[in-house]
């Protein structure tokens, strides 16, 4: 079955669990904010930000480029874009470049150099620095080349394509056979095609299950057909299990919803959060601090906001919040920014200390000055009795008792 299946690109994404998961893993890396921030973590806005938030060149927006460099990566290993500069080298543009006609090549000094095949201008030769290169998570050739998923997961894939196309044939048309037709003696060519051609306009496509007329002694068998026959149904199923290891995702994000529960969904949604898609805006973040911020030259870098990923319901983001701002550790403003309201102005800049209730920052002193001079301050003592107010109490009691 699978040496007789073509496996490449476009047979691979007409596999349904393989094309969700291309999907799911590309599109939420595409959607994240990519800022650039400097040493302070004080996002930047100039031109090359633009380049990685809004559009990397004039034909297409940063979106796609994002979602195309992580699908060529999965599916081929490499993917890559020339990085355009002006005369002083600062970057302006990023060109996507097909992986199948990029090879790596040693020069006579054993440079490293990128040859494209430009089917337009010829052969071009590129410097690493001048190459945005994602790789895939399984490299060889010492880290240089990824490897994609097509290819180490062919096998599975395979399976896949031709328990698909086993499916497509039997039911298609209703093509499972139910049964034969038995005639007593032998019939001629003519005989037979009619047959035939009366049967399939009686019985074929959406006429099946409609009455038969049999004649001249047919006879109709019908076919048992062993449950075993369909078991390539649970290979189905299984496959997606497999395209979910290789990809690195949970197979209810594959739509595969036959184990799952809200607490494992929930446990599946905080796994791939960490373990894949951090890990590929990481791959995405240092190849941009090298060849786009010239190694994080002066201390810029670039960040990758998963926040929206990981914000998770209402209730545990508004916990979530509670907690940064009582400990002083973001404004109300910072707060709304996270959630895409407008700031408060300039009152919401203010950072608050949980005390009694929120207490300003910068009134924190005034404060602790406040509940340390309450806790010393000396008790009023009571007053003496004199020795005239006694005199006095006793003569009434005197007075009264005669």
């Amino acid at each position: 079955m699978r040496a007789n299946t073509a496996v490449d690109e476009d047979s691979s994404m007409q596999v349904a669990a393989f094309n969700r998961g291309i999907i799911y893993i590309s599109s939420q890396i595409a959607k994240l904010p990519w800022d650039i921030k400097d040493e302070n973590n004080n996002v930047q806005k100039n031109q090359t930000s633009n380049l990685l938030n809004l559009a990397p060149n004039d034909e297409i927006n940063s979106f796609i480029w994002r979602l195309w460099h992580v699908q060529q990566a999965i599916i081929h290993g490499n993917s890559f874009s020339e990085i355009e500069r002006d005369n002083i080298g600062r970057v302006i543009a990023l060109w996507p470049l097909e992986s199948c006609r990029m090879r790596m090549l040693r020069s006579d000094s054993g440079k490293l150099v990128y040859v494209y095949e430009d089917p337009h201008n010829g052969t071009i030769f590129l410097q690493p620095r001048d190459v945005y290169h994602l790789r895939n998570f399984h490299v060889k050739e010492g880290g240089l080349v990824g490897q994609g998923v097509v290819s180490y997961g062919r096998e599975v894939l395979g399976i896949q394509i031709a328990a698909d196309s086993m499916a497509s044939g039997l039911f298609h048309n209703s093509g499972i056979p139910s049964g034969v037709l038995e005639h007593p003696g032998k019939l001629s060519d003519e005989a037979y095609k009619r047959l035939k051609e009366s049967w399939d306009e009686q019985q074929g496509g959406k006429k099946t299950g409609s009455t038969a007329l049999l004649e001249e002694g047919l006879k109709y068998n019908p076919i048992n057909l062993a449950p075993d026959v369909l078991q390539f149904l649970e290979s189905r199923k299984f496959g997606i299990l497999e395209i979910a290891r290789f990809l690195g995702v949970p197979p209810t994000k594959l739509f595969d919803v036959t184990a799952a529960t809200y607490s494992n969904v929930e446990q599946s949604n905080l796994e791939v959060a960490t373990d894949t898609l951090d890990t590929w805006a990481t791959n995405l973040e240092m190849e941009a601090d090298v060849k786009i911020l010239n190694y994080r030259f002066g201390g810029r870098y670039t960040d990758i906001d998963l926040y929206s990923i990981f914000r998770g319901d209402m209730k545990t983001r508004s916990d979530y919040f509670k907690a940064m701002q009582a400990a002083g550790a973001m404004t109300a403003n910072q707060i709304r920014a996270r959630e895409g309201l407008p700031g408060y102005g300039p009152n919401g800049d203010l950072y608050f200390i949980s005390t009694n209730n929120l207490t300003p920052v910068n009134r924190m002193n005034e404060v602790i000055d406040a509940e340390i001079t309450q806790k010393t301050k000396p008790t009023t003592a009571p007053v003496k009795e004199n020795n005239t107010s006694k005199a006095v109490e006793a003569a009434l009691i005197n007075a009264l008792t005669k």
